[in-house]
């Protein structure tokens, strides 16, 4: 579904807890797309960016280019997802 959704092989998200996260600016909440019976694909209502998917349960899920600023914060890779599915050349780094 990824890589239907962003046009790419892959895509990089940053997981928070639902309650952790403020929706600010100009479009306010997020539009929402049903893509799955368990979460929803969210977007901007003002200029239609991909902004993540939020789990029916507690997560929400960004794209690391929605950051302003991803400088700013220090992420670390935890995990892989779906790495059965990555093309045959592609290597990704076993120690995560």
């Amino acid at each position: 579904m990824c890589q239907r959704h962003s046009g790419s092989l892959t895509q990089v998200w940053v997981e928070f807890d639902k309650q952790d996260v403020n929706w600010f600016g100009p479009g306010g909440m997020p539009k929402t797309w049903r893509s799955f019976d368990y979460l929803s694909r969210n977007f901007c209502d003002v200029c239609g960016r991909t902004l993540g998917a939020i789990d029916d349960d507690s997560v929400v899920a960004l794209v690391l280019g929605t950051f302003d600023s991803p400088n700013r914060v220090t992420l670390r890779v935890t995990s892989h997802s779906y790495i059965s599915k990555k093309p045959k050349w592609w290597h990704v780094n076993a120690e995560v």
